[in-house]
């Protein structure tokens, strides 16, 4: 499958695994974008699981909540939704289903054609499957994007990190940087610097930029707008202060 051609605004974040931190940092990357173009970017989740639409925890909406994406209906963020807490693929065929890569390949081309940058959220990690044969970096790769891989602080890190960065280089994708995610206060008072070494380690083994570490602000578990309105103040006066990864957004999404 050939990757798009022409413009190609846009981000596709993944991770190392899962609960780690890709909505909050979407969401929030959304906010940020608002606050300084005064209009929203595209935000896109490909399929989700374990959810239905309308939950105060399903990524959908804390998307459109948490994205400041106020005039958009949470089915038109995510095109796939599955009950079982499950990967895509088998979520789907829990439900005698099946996902099918041509059609996400088809409706990414769509969203990329239409005016503003286009933000994806993947689920899991970078090798979570659509199908047998394809994963979240192959989509990634054949639409173009870059890729944000969002890694845990701690124990463990730079194997996964290292291992997800090698199978996205593999999978096709060209451009990827990494931001460090789950670095609760707790872990700040007491193992920073741990943090900080894993991701020197990191770039040293794979020449991968660690652009920072996200804020650590979790999203409210509420319907209030009110709460959800100051989540995203609270963010994006955050983002002031990640200065190196805030340069990159404005390159990836031509702020």
């Amino acid at each position: 499958m050939s990757v798009i051609k022409g413009r190609q605004d846009g981000l596709f974040v993944s991770s190392t695994g899962t609960e780690i931190g890709k909505t909050i940092a979407v969401s929030g990357i959304s906010a940020w974008f608002k606050a300084h173009m005064k209009r929203p970017p595209q935000v896109w989740k490909p399929v989700q699981s374990g959810v239905q639409l309308g939950d105060v925890i399903a990524d959908s909406y804390r998307l459109k909540h948490g994205g400041w994406l106020t005039n958009v209906p949470e089915k038109e963020i995510v095109s796939s939704t599955f009950r079982a807490p499950l990967a895509p693929m088998a979520a789907a065929r829990r439900e005698q289903s099946a996902i099918s890569y041509t059609s996400l390949i088809e409706e990414g081309r769509v969203r990329m054609g239409r005016e503003g940058p286009l933000l994806i959220e993947g689920a899991g990690g970078v090798a979570v499957p659509f199908t047998p044969s394809k994963t979240m970096a192959h989509l990634a790769a054949d639409l173009g994007l870059p890729m944000l891989i969002v890694a845990a602080p701690l124990l463990g890190t730079i194997s996964h990190t290292v291992t997800a960065i090698h199978y996205a280089r593999y999978c096709g994708v060209q451009k990827i940087k990494i931001v460090i995610g789950g670095v609760t206060p707790q872990i700040r008072d007491e193992s920073l610097p741990d943090v900080k070494e894993n991701a020197a380690i990191i770039e040293e083994l794979t020449g991968v930029p660690v652009l920072g570490i996200m804020p650590w602000l979790p999203h409210p578990v509420t319907y209030s707008e009110v709460e959800w309105r100051l989540w995203r103040e609270e963010w994006v006066q955050a983002m002031e202060e990640q200065t190196v990864w805030t340069d990159w957004l404005r390159q990836c999404l031509r702020t």
